[in-house]
């Protein structure tokens, strides 16, 4: 199923500050569900251009804050895409969550194996023989000695 994804950049007026500075937000659109949120960053209101969602003169701040937006772009469209990957449907929430870090769970080798050994341990005597867990769990144990006698790590983050 296709969808459509849409990146905005706001300045927020309504927050104008005395210096003549405004806050930036970003606006992330998903087949009409939206959500925003601070970018925790602030522009000179005289180069910004609503229309346009970016900086408009050419000055060396405005030059870099538009290559900050990009990069922020560029980041939110890989997030999509791997979202995308992972889940049949990608909601906004998921995509500023990710884009924040918030709510990520890290990965590492020996919780996912944890994890498998758990799963593997409720099928004994219906798909899995006794041996065959144990086998896993041995190997378990043995890779959790390993990193940390050779590695002398803990664990190790998968990516």
């Amino acid at each position: 199923m296709k969808s459509t994804f849409r990146i905005l950049f706001l300045a927020r007026w309504e927050l104008k500050k005395e210096n003549g500075k405004v806050p930036l937000c970003a606006r992330i659109t998903i087949d009409g569900e939206r959500v925003k949120f601070s970018l925790k960053s602030e522009v000179t209101a005289k180069i910004w251009d609503p229309k346009s969602g970016r900086a408009t003169r050419q000055t060396k701040k405005a030059l870099q804050l538009n290559r900050y937006l990009d990069s922020i772009k560029g980041q939110m469209i890989m997030h999509y895409h791997s979202l995308s990957e992972a889940n049949e449907v990608v909601t906004t929430s998921m995509m500023r969550d990710a884009f924040l870090g918030t709510n990520i769970k890290s990965n590492t080798l020996l919780t996912v194996f944890e994890e498998f050994n758990d799963r593997q341990e409720k099928l004994i005597d219906i798909d899995l023989a006794q041996s065959t867990f144990n086998k896993y769990d041995l190997t378990y144990r043995r890779l959790k000695e390993f990193l940390k006698v050779k590695m002398r790590k803990s664990d190790i983050l998968l990516c």
